[in-house]
């Protein structure tokens, strides 16, 4: 038996945790000579995930804890030593780091840099400990990358000298419809657009809300669905208000039932200033939404232009946002630009061209209908969650062998 180890945190019931679930539970199924244990480096698990792992973790620890007392950062000798421990008790072949590339250096230290595997989910995009995080990437001789977006940006914003494999992400298993969908143009109806984001400025919302307010003015009838939680809940709500579309937004919170979700609405906007690659976007695909995003990051690697939605070049500067009603709180200095194959700073979608993009998706139901049902078979084909497992674990397994 082989073992691997994860290292991965669980607090948000969000992407990468859901993903992560997923993908162990898929991989231990369809690779048996691999066991997996978990080293948390945070302070709770969420219930989320709680009965789903349990039936597949082999081995589990907190990374800052000890017999139940939180171990000081300072000296890093202790949690080194409390990891140290736990690994060689574990014995794992390799050790994989889900997207944290900072305060994990005891983590390296106890495993050795030698087994060390980085995937990226879009960690490297964040600000702070900047030196840290250099020094964690100088160390991981391997780097598995969620999208070609985020190896670029390993490359072109760290310099990063090790090995990098691209492995698109894939979608989860229990978002996958029973048959390709195919929605129904509303018609006389209100169109139904969704957002399905964490409610951090970085995730664009506001464009969204602006743009409902444009359409709303063109007499364009028009509902907005918001799924996801976040800091920002309140000064969007009152954005809403004073857009006067208060009465066609409706802030679900989180959502559970992200089938239901994605099943009642018409089109997912997401016009976000930076993403790795952008689940939600072949989530809503699947289900018969086009999808309308920003052309950024590796959004354009999760939405094929006029076959699964569109994807708008961002032309706004972002010292506009402020005026839009939102902040650069938590937004990155440096995005990927992938028309031109830089790093530059990031833009912002205009909400009138994203306002005029909504209005020409529904314009002919005809049209809408067939990119509906191509959407659906377009994630169905290209994005398949256990091809996705296996070209991962045959990343780890050949760099097993390789040590």
């Amino acid at each position: 038996m082989s073992g691997l180890m994860h290292v991965v945190s669980l607090q948000q019931p969000a992407g990468v945790e859901a993903h992560f679930t997923e993908f162990v539970t898929r991989a231990a199924a369809r690779h048996p000579a691999w066991t997996h244990g978990w080293l948390n480096p945070a302070e709770r698990l969420h219930p989320f995930f709680r009965e789903p792992l349990a039936r597949v973790l082999a081995a589990e620890a907190r990374t800052k804890y000890r017999f139940g007392v939180k171990l000081p950062s300072r000296p890093r000798a202790l949690r080194r030593a409390h990891c140290r421990s736990f690994l060689k008790r574990t014995s794992p072949d390799v050790v994989l780091i889900w997207n944290r590339t900072s305060k994990l250096g005891y983590v390296l230290d106890a495993a050795g840099d030698g087994r060390c595997v980085h995937w990226e989910h879009g960690a490297i995009w964040h600000e702070g400990r900047e030196r840290e995080r250099a020094e964690y990437l100088r160390r991981v001789p391997l780097a598995i990358a969620n999208s070609h977006a985020a190896e670029r940006v390993l490359r072109l914003g760290w310099d990063y000298r090790g090995d990098v494999h691209v492995c698109l992400n894939a979608l989860r298993p229990s978002l996958v419809p029973e048959a390709p969908r195919a929605k129904r143009h509303p018609g006389d109806g209100p169109i139904r657009l969704g957002v399905a984001a964490r409610l951090f400025p970085v995730k664009g919302v506001p464009l969204a809300l602006h743009a409902l307010a444009r359409l709303r003015a063109r007499g364009v009838e028009a509902v907005l669905d918001v799924a996801g939680e976040g800091p920002e809940r309140g000064r969007l709500e009152a954005l809403a208000r004073d857009l006067g579309i208060a009465e066609r937004v409706r802030f679900r919170g989180a959502v559970s039932d992200m089938r239901a979700f994605y099943e009642g609405i018409h089109c997912l906007v997401h016009p976000a200033l930076t993403e790795a690659f952008g689940l939600v976007a072949i989530e809503a695909a699947v289900h018969g939404c086009p999808v309308i995003a920003a052309a950024v990051d590796g959004l354009p690697e999760a939405v094929a232009h006029g076959i699964t939605g569109r994807t708008l070049p961002p032309t706004l500067q972002a010292s506009d946002y402020a005026a839009l009603g939102s902040s650069l709180d938590g937004v990155p200095a440096l995005v990927y630009d992938p028309a031109a194959d830089a790093i530059a700073p990031p833009r912002l979608v205009d909400p009138a061209m994203l306002a005029a993009a909504i209005e020409a998706l529904f314009a002919d139901p005809g049209t809408y209908e067939r990119l509906s049902a191509a959407a659906s078979a377009h994630v169905l084909e290209r994005f398949r969650f256990d091809e996705h497992v296996d070209r991962v674990m045959a990343v780890i397994a050949e760099f097993a062998a390789s040590r």
